[in-house]
Protein backbone atom coordinates (compact mmCIF):
# COMPACT_ATOMS: atom_id res chain seq x y z
CA UNK A 1 0.00 0.00 0.00
CA UNK A 2 1.29 3.44 -0.87
CA UNK A 3 0.95 6.57 1.17
CA UNK A 4 -0.55 9.16 -1.24
CA UNK A 5 1.11 12.54 -1.16
CA UNK A 6 -1.31 15.25 -0.01
CA UNK A 7 -1.23 18.70 -1.53
CA UNK A 8 1.10 21.13 0.25
CA UNK A 9 -1.84 23.36 1.12
CA UNK A 10 -3.60 20.56 3.00
CA UNK A 11 -3.34 20.58 6.82
CA UNK A 12 -2.06 16.99 6.93
CA UNK A 13 0.86 17.67 4.58
CA UNK A 14 3.39 18.52 7.32
CA UNK A 15 2.52 15.33 9.21
CA UNK A 16 2.89 13.29 6.00
CA UNK A 17 6.20 14.97 5.18
CA UNK A 18 7.58 14.50 8.71
CA UNK A 19 6.68 10.81 8.63
CA UNK A 20 8.39 10.35 5.26
CA UNK A 21 11.56 12.13 6.40
CA UNK A 22 11.68 10.00 9.56
CA UNK A 23 11.99 6.76 7.55
CA UNK A 24 15.28 5.90 5.85
CA UNK A 25 15.02 4.29 2.45
CA UNK A 26 16.91 1.11 1.50
CA UNK A 27 19.59 3.07 -0.38
CA UNK A 28 20.21 5.26 2.64
CA UNK A 29 20.46 2.24 4.94
CA UNK A 30 22.98 0.59 2.61
CA UNK A 31 24.99 3.81 2.24
CA UNK A 32 25.37 4.35 5.97
CA UNK A 33 26.01 0.66 6.69
CA UNK A 34 28.93 0.74 4.24
CA UNK A 35 30.27 3.94 5.84
CA UNK A 36 30.12 2.28 9.27
CA UNK A 37 31.93 -0.82 8.00
CA UNK A 38 34.66 1.32 6.44
CA UNK A 39 35.05 3.51 9.50
CA UNK A 40 33.91 6.67 7.73
CA UNK A 41 32.09 8.54 10.41
CA UNK A 42 32.24 10.50 13.60
CA UNK A 43 30.29 10.29 16.81
CA UNK A 44 30.42 10.71 20.57
CA UNK A 45 31.39 8.12 23.14
CA UNK A 46 29.65 7.73 26.50
CA UNK A 47 31.77 10.54 27.95
CA UNK A 48 31.01 13.02 25.16
CA UNK A 49 34.39 12.68 23.46
CA UNK A 50 34.67 12.62 19.68
CA UNK A 51 35.15 9.11 18.33
CA UNK A 52 36.14 8.33 14.76
CA UNK A 53 34.52 5.20 13.39
CA UNK A 54 37.80 4.24 11.67
CA UNK A 55 39.28 3.67 15.13
CA UNK A 56 36.68 1.07 16.12
CA UNK A 57 37.75 -2.59 15.86
CA UNK A 58 34.90 -3.57 13.52
CA UNK A 59 35.87 -0.80 11.08
CA UNK A 60 39.49 -1.91 11.01
CA UNK A 61 38.44 -5.47 10.18
CA UNK A 62 36.02 -4.32 7.46
CA UNK A 63 38.56 -2.03 5.78
CA UNK A 64 41.01 -4.94 5.56
CA UNK A 65 38.41 -7.13 3.83
CA UNK A 66 37.31 -4.29 1.50
CA UNK A 67 40.87 -3.61 0.40
CA UNK A 68 41.42 -7.26 -0.50
CA UNK A 69 38.57 -7.21 -3.07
Amino acid sequence: MTDPKPDVSEPGWIDWFSKKMDQAGPDEDAFFERRRRLGLGLGLDDNGNLVYAKDLPEAKNASKSESSK
